[in-house]
Parts: C-alpha cells; structure tokens; sequence
C-alpha cells in the first residue's frame, strides 16, 4: 500500500507543476490613443489591461500640459501595474518613470529651436518588456 500512495502522490505532484501558466506571466494587452495638436505638442495615452497607465507627451510651449518650463517632454504612470512609462525624443532625450511607484511623473525640458520637427516615442515598459507607439511628429 505504501508504494501505491507514493505513486499517487509523485502523479499529483507532477499535475500540479504540470498545471497552466499563471495569467500574471502573460503579457499585457497594451494599446495607445494619440493626441497631436496645433502648436506641435503630442500626447500618446497607454492603456493597460482595459484601464488608463498614464502617457507620454511633448508639450511645446509654456502651459501646455501643465509645463511652465517651455519645451518639455513628460513620462507620467498613473497605475500601479508594475509597468512604468518612457517618452523618448529621437534627439535623444528621455523622461521615464522606470523604477518608480505610480502615481510618478519625470519631465526632461529644454527648447528646440522653433520648427525642428522630432518624433515621439512612448512605451508600456518592465524589465526587458516594451510595447511602443512610435512616430508621433512633434514640433517647437
């Protein structure tokens, strides 16, 4: 008997690790809503799941967005998922909120001279995880 209730519980064991995959695993579904606007500023919304994580954005003037600073480009993560949001210029600047608790905000600020079209970049990021919506034309 003692062999039969050993085989029962390896046989149990292995159903067990067997099972299905975790849906916490799986990836996201992510998808994007993008604003562009007169005086060259853009926003890129991340939804998550079904629900708003935060945007990327470049605002182009003062006030736009809520930026005094003039030109600026601004991550912001409004859930706690574990995800973070990065906003890249292809210049090479970046605002990211990696690493941090939500609600967070990065900006980076700094003017273009004024016409100097870039292309926004904002992705749903985790460790070496990334979707991005790509091309978005901004301007100064």
């Amino acid at each position: 008997m003692a062999s039969v209730a050993t085989a029962a519980t390896v046989l149990a064991t292995g159903l067990v690790l067997a099972g299905p995959v975790s849906s916490a695993s799986a990836a996201p579904d992510v998808y994007f809503i993008t604003y562009t606007y007169t005086d060259g500023s853009g926003r890129v919304e991340v939804f998550n799941n079904g629900s708003f994580a935060g945007h990327g954005s470049w605002a182009a003037n003062p006030g736009s967005f809520g930026s005094s600073t003039g030109d600026t480009l601004i991550a912001y993560d409004g859930l706690a998922d574990g995800y973070g949001i990065e906003a890249t210029l292809n210049d090479g600047r970046k605002a990211t909120t990696r690493g941090h608790s939500s609600p967070y905000t990065d900006t980076t600020t700094g003017n273009l001279d004024e016409g100097a079209t870039r292309t926004l970049k904002v992705c749903l990021v985790k460790g070496t995880f990334s979707k991005c919506r790509t091309g978005v034309g901004v301007h100064a």
